[in-house]
């Protein structure tokens, strides 16, 4: 679930969400690294720093 959120969000192929400068698809941090999406994760798009990526 940590990769495909994006592609959840409607964002598949690597496209960006809206107010995100990485994609959640990104190489670096590795996944085992980086924290679950937020519970409530369909409500609002989590950022950048959220989900680990910066």
């Amino acid at each position: 679930m940590k990769l495909y959120y994006d592609y959840a969000l409607g964002a598949g192929n690597g496209a960006l969400v809206e107010g995100r400068t990485v994609s959640s698809f990104a190489f670096m941090p590795h996944w085992r690294d980086r924290p679950w999406p937020p519970r409530d994760k369909y409500t609002d798009s989590a950022s950048d720093e959220a989900l680990g990526l910066v």
